[in-house]
């Protein structure tokens, strides 16, 4: 990431119904599923990057459409 570029916080993916929570820059290594359908994502460091949900829109329609793209 460039200097004073700023990251966006939540992704919202329409076609998957995902939300991933970004947390730290980086790419995804591993993942380890901590409830049925919530994953935490981990870079090669094994640093938490971030928090992805499946099916999101079952927790709030109003989150959703929030941090749509």
């Amino acid at each position: 990431m460039e200097d004073g570029q700023k990251m966006d916080k939540y992704k919202y993916d329409k076609e998957s119904d995902s939300l991933f929570i970004v947390l730290k820059e980086g790419n995804e290594e591993n993942f380890e599923e901590i409830v049925p359908g919530i994953n935490i994502e981990f870079n090669k460091n094994g640093e938490i990057i971030g928090v992805e949900i499946l099916n999101a829109s079952r927790f709030s329609k109003e989150l959703i459409d929030s941090v749509k793209s």
